[in-house]
């Protein structure tokens, strides 16, 4: 090759780098004028069809397009307890395109753990649609009426008795080890990688009891008896069910479901999404449709959950280090 036809050859290799980058970046976050959502939005489901997160995206997306214009599509990035779906949704494009539904406070145990491959900065939280306490659940014909007689028996035949816990090194699962050296309780604890895969094992009795939020168990309630609940006050779809305060046994927890978009989405297209889910939080039909499922739709923006989870962090970590997690 001549000096002439190289330097024309570099030119032309810079000058198509130059076209590339104007190309993504009008394609990407700041197409102008684009009138966004152009097109379907896809949302990741990092748990199986069937589960607390997907009911959730479900019921959701019953009014995205009435909103937004048009329907999610859904796309499941499964494994590692919902943070390889997170994982995956950090390395996707920011052009608000993709984005994808989560808990907390597990978005923030998974780094500190290590169980993610992700940082809370690599994402952006657009905001918490729900609140979902966790119950504890067993067969119908379970002998124990409540937690209370489950920890006892416990007492009695310290190692015999199997408790089940959705997501391993989530917050439920934290929660879950901080109660039991509370009460100095030695079960065997198996581990369940979502909430579906618990409650098949409650019903099959792999496990004497199971705790996770309400909604993997919606579809067999007749089958199921609730013994506790790990919330301020009695959730409303098993009334009757008393609070672990109410039993003696101080236990507060419980999954936030929260909407996350990759961290270099542009401020205004957050902004249409954020406003978007809150209208939709808002609608009564939306409100009925989710305590059918099991949760509170009450909706916290982004910003403040950040904050939030942040600070979570901080605390979290000398927890993890107590119960090696």
């Amino acid at each position: 090759m001549t000096r002439t036809k190289l330097y024309r050859l570099l030119i032309y290799l810079a000058a198509l780098s130059v076209a590339i980058g104007l190309i993504d970046r009008y394609v990407g976050n700041d197409a102008p004028d684009e009138a966004y959502p152009g097109k379907p939005i896809t949302i990741i489901v990092p748990f199986k069809p069937g589960g607390g997160s997907d009911r959730i995206a479900r019921a959701v997306n019953a009014f995205t397009e009435e909103t937004f214009g048009k329907e999610f599509i859904f796309q499941y990035k499964t494994g590692g307890g919902g943070h390889l779906g997170v994982g995956y949704l950090a390395q996707s494009r920011s052009d608000g395109y993709t984005i994808a539904t989560y808990n907390t406070p597990d978005l923030a145990l998974g780094p500190l753990t290590g169980a993610a491959q992700y940082e809370l900065s690599d994402l952006r939280i657009v905001g918490q649609i729900a609140f979902d306490p966790n119950v504890f659940a067993a067969k119908a014909n379970t002998p124990y009426i409540d937690m209370k007689a489950f920890l006892d028996d416990a007492r009695k035949r310290p190692g015999k008795l199997r408790l089940g816990i959705a997501q391993p090194k989530g917050g439920t699962h934290l929660a879950t080890l901080a109660m039991l050296h509370q009460e100095s309780i030695d079960v065997s604890v198996v581990l369940f990688a979502g909430g579906s895969e618990l409650a098949t094992a409650v019903l099959g009795g792999q496990v004497d009891v199971g705790i996770s939020g309400l909604a993997p168990f919606l579809g067999s309630l007749e089958r199921v008896k609730f013994l506790g609940v790990a919330g301020e006050s009695h959730h409303p779809r098993i009334p009757n069910t008393k609070t672990m305060n109410e039993q003696g046994i101080p236990m507060n927890s419980g999954t936030g479901r929260v909407f996350l978009a990759p961290a270099g989405i542009a401020e205004n297209k957050l902004e249409i999404l954020r406003i978007g889910l809150k209208a939709i939080c808002d609608d009564e039909a939306f409100k009925t449709e989710m305590q059918k499922s099991g949760n509170e739709p009450i909706w916290t923006d982004g910003q403040r959950i950040e904050t939030e989870l942040s600070e979570f962090s901080e605390h979290a970590a000398l927890m993890i280090e107590k119960y090696e997690l």
